[in-house]
């Protein structure tokens, strides 16, 4: 075993610069929960397989780490958050007043085949609205989306937007039956459109709904009130799938109105899970093919673990996100101050000024090595230290710190006490 690397493959070991980027992000998206008032919670890491068969979707649970425990259950590492969080919500909060508002930040599991971006452990946030149709939810979560982004420094991005509902409608007015249409919308899901047109083409009206859905598949753009009247045109025979396309409609304008701008109407998009009723969205940034946030409306999952109340959500992928992140949102080490005991006399007030200042708030590290000045000013600059106390035979004599500013290259000898006002003012001063 000693030189193997013994990581599993699609699992990764997460090096500070990497943690503190997706620290950066978790940061952000807990911030928004209080801005918009979710109330974070969090679920087991191992679920029952039955959770996740109800209607996660033929993908997820063929990807799903699935095992049998000690006790003889049947039991999965969750796959993703959605069937989870949803459970929580029907078997813990039905006394909580609708509509409920949940956030959360979890990892998942899926045995997906590696690639840049795509990890087989990974973390998703959320944001999930239960117990009401309005779309001003959908718009909400359309808007938390659009600022997460915006908070981390992400300009070049896009939301592709659609509706399960209106592919719903027509696959029903054709008489598709709910189980075939989950296998069509999981192959759109990916883009396997002679595939899916494969399942309906011998159907009794299998053809018309072919060439409809192709002609929505072309409706794609950035003009929203164009994208719309286009699909209108196609749907007006259609009652059910316009009455979806005017709840789309609604969505649109109320989260341009609350400032999101960067919306792409495309009629031929699904998901894959099979659990979405409605809007459904997913979030693209530059130089990533794979989406970093995705989510929509999902009215009937609860009512399958016993309580019917509709829901609205979205899950960001942190891992991802992080990957198209602008650096200079991700805070560097904020080490406010290094103390170097050169000799074993100055252990002692080494120990006393670093407990001190910790106490007072301020990031300290002391240098256990022993080693030369130069070289413990060397390892200071490169974790961005501010200052550095330096203690040598002089200072104890003289019970004094002569205390280094790494920025002005100036040094001064202080007392202890001076040395933990001045850095605890700093601290004052930078929050």
């Amino acid at each position: 075993m000693r030189g193997e690397n013994l990581t599993l493959r699609g699992m990764r070991n997460l090096l500070p610069d990497e943690k503190a980027k997706l620290n950066r992000v978790e940061s952000e998206i807990r911030r928004l929960f209080n801005i918009y008032g979710f109330q974070e919670i969090e679920t087991p890491t191992i679920e029952p397989l039955e959770l996740f068969e109800l209607k996660s979707g033929e993908e997820i649970r063929h990807r799903m780490y699935r095992f049998t425990d000690l006790g003889g259950r049947e039991v999965v590492l969750r796959p993703e958050a959605t069937a989870s969080v949803t459970k929580l919500v029907v078997q813990e909060m039905r006394s909580i007043p609708l509509p409920i508002k949940v956030g959360y930040i979890l990892n998942a599991f899926r045995y997906d085949e590696p690639q840049y971006g795509r990890y087989r452990e990974f973390k998703q946030g959320g944001f999930e609205i239960f117990g009401t149709k309005s779309p001003l939810a959908d718009a909400e979560i359309l808007e938390v989306s659009s600022r997460l982004m915006d908070g981390l420094g992400i300009r070049d991005y896009y939301i592709k937007i659609g509706h399960e509902g209106v592919l719903r409608a027509v696959l029903t007015y054709f008489g598709v039956e709910e189980i075939v249409q989950d296998r069509v919308l999981g192959l759109l899901d990916k883009e396997r459109l002679t595939e899916a047109f494969e399942i309906l083409a011998p159907l009794p009206k299998g053809l018309e709904a072919v060439e409809l859905i192709k002609s929505l598949w072309e409706i794609k753009s950035r003009n929203a009130t164009e994208a719309l009247k286009r699909a209108e045109m196609i749907l007006k025979d259609i009652p059910e799938a316009i009455e979806q396309l005017n709840n789309l409609r609604e969505i649109i304008e109320l989260a341009q109105a609350s400032g999101v701008s960067k919306l792409v109407v495309d009629m031929g998009f699904a998901r894959g899970l099979d659990y979405y009723t409605g809007m459904i969205f997913e979030v693209y940034a530059k130089d990533l093919r794979i989406a970093v946030n995705g989510g929509g409306r999902y009215d009937k999952l609860a009512s399958l673990l016993g309580w019917d109340v509709p829901a609205v959500g979205c899950s960001p992928g942190i891992d991802r996100i992080s990957l198209v992140m602008d650096e200079k949102v991700v805070p560097r080490d904020d080490l406010v101050c290094m103390i170097v005991s050169m000799v074993k006399e100055g252990d002692i007030i080494a120990a006393k000024l670093a407990g001190t200042l910790r106490m007072r708030g301020v990031p300290t590290l002391v240098d256990y090595t022993r080693r030369d000045v130069s070289k413990a000013l060397s390892y200071a600059s490169k974790r961005n230290v501010k200052y550095v106390a330096l203690i040598g035979g002089r200072e104890v004599e003289a019970n004094t710190i002569a205390l280094k500013n790494m920025e002005t290259g100036n040094q001064e000898e202080l007392k202890v006490e001076q040395v933990v006002e001045k850095l605890s003012s700093y601290i004052l001063k930078k929050t």
